[in-house]
């Protein structure tokens, strides 16, 4: 059965991911600094984005509907919210920085990283 998202539930994932290795060492945001959204976006799990001084993450329900998903895909855009802090230059998002980091945060938490 699919779990039934809310900003609230995204709120808590990031805050439980936070305190977890690589990303207690990332110096970010605490968790009322950004603005969590449930979408219905078909074309994406999520995506990580600063509007207005703002990070916004935002999580469909199309595509994320297990915890272990929410947790992988919360994570995935955490690697993007970082580089965004850390001034990492990405020209493309999914690039070298971004696999590099990828990979620390795969095998920190056992994510599946051809999925991921």
């Amino acid at each position: 059965m699919a779990i039934t998202l809310t900003a609230e539930m995204l709120e808590h994932a990031y805050e439980y991911l936070c305190c977890q290795k690589p990303f207690n060492t990332w110096n970010l945001p605490p968790s009322e600094d950004v603005k969590f959204l449930v979408i219905r976006s078909a074309d994406r799990y999520a995506h990580y984005q600063m509007v207005g001084g703002v990070h916004h993450i935002a999580v469909s329900t199309k595509f994320v509907g297990r915890h272990e998903v929410l947790i992988a895909t919360i994570a995935h855009e955490l690697i993007h919210m970082h580089c965004r802090n850390a001034r990492i230059y990405m020209r493309n998002p999914h690039g070298k920085a971004f696999k590099k980091l990828a990979d620390d945060v795969c095998k920190a938490h056992d994510f599946d990283r051809l999925t991921f």
